[in-house]
């Protein structure tokens, strides 16, 4: 059975309550974060239902102060999953966007994973031991202009992970990047992308990659931008090591060839 405590933000619904749920089932003890009581309340009885720790956290992951507080009340985390995220609504253009609105998009996705990331990362360091999975999505990688905050902000992320990655393994600590796929949740219903669509990734398939993940099956494989939606996990564990060799799956700029002058200075 899996041990340890899994930190899961936007717990209260979708795609972070599935991984909550899934996560105390294997054994996990959880920490659930999220802003409304009520959601919250609701994935923690689902959780409680396994008989293991369940902690219901309110935090605004934007806010540096509540996502300390939250993650000391949690206690040491051994896997956090960023998932908590939102979306553009008004889905138009940059140039047409409110402002404001585009920027918390941004924040919310960029700045929250950044925050959870800060608040717990000093302790699995000092432990020599911990997973981050920061959920992304194909739109990291897939231009769509109605959706500018939220493809930048998953852009950001991939880079982000990619940039933490090896300093971390250094420290004993391993980055997963992984994108879920369309999964059939509130969210993706409001989506004008997502309208009429019938052919959603199982929740399910999200779950078990989080579960072998939290078991430690997926380690081969950090620091890899991971598509569960389409990917062959047990495919890609059996070429970790080619993968690994190069820059499969990670978020770099490649050279025109030999005589581009960036060459060296992208590969360094």
């Amino acid at each position: 059975m899996t041990r340890g405590l899994a930190l899961i933000t936007g717990a209260g619904g979708g795609i972070g309550s599935a991984i909550a749920v899934a996560l105390a089932e294997a054994g996990l003890s959880v920490a659930l974060l999220g802003r409304r009581p009520e959601p919250l309340a609701r994935t923690a009885h689902a959780c409680a239902r396994f008989g293991v720790p369940v902690v219901e956290l309110r935090a605004d992951v934007t806010d540096p102060a509540q996502v300390r507080t939250a993650v000391d009340t949690a206690g040491p985390v051994d896997l956090l999953v960023n998932n908590a995220g939102t979306v553009d609504r008004h889905e138009v253009p940059l140039w047409e966007a409110d402002g404001d609105q585009w920027w918390r998009t941004y924040e919310t996705n960029v700045r929250g994973t950044v925050n959870l990331c800060r608040a717990v990362l000093p302790g699995m360091i000092a432990r020599a031991s911990g997973r981050v999975v920061n959920i992304n999505s194909i739109l990291a990688l897939r231009h769509e202009p109605h959706y500018s905050a939220y493809s930048a902000s998953k852009m950001a992320l991939l880079g982000l992970s990619g940039m933490l990655a090896e300093p971390l393994r250094r420290h004993g600590v391993l980055v997963f990047d992984i994108s879920p796929g369309m999964v059939r949740t509130d969210m993706t219903l409001g989506m004008a992308l997502c309208a009429g669509r019938t052919d959603w990734t199982a929740m399910d398939l999200i779950t078990t990659a989080l579960v072998r993940l939290a078991a430690g099956e997926l380690d081969p494989l950090a620091g890899r931008f991971l598509h569960v939606g389409a990917d062959d996990l047990d495919l890609l564990l059996a070429n970790a090591t080619a993968l690994a060799g190069g820059e499969a799956r990670t978020l770099r700029l490649s050279a025109y060839g030999p005589d581009d002058p960036l060459a060296s200075m992208i590969t360094a």
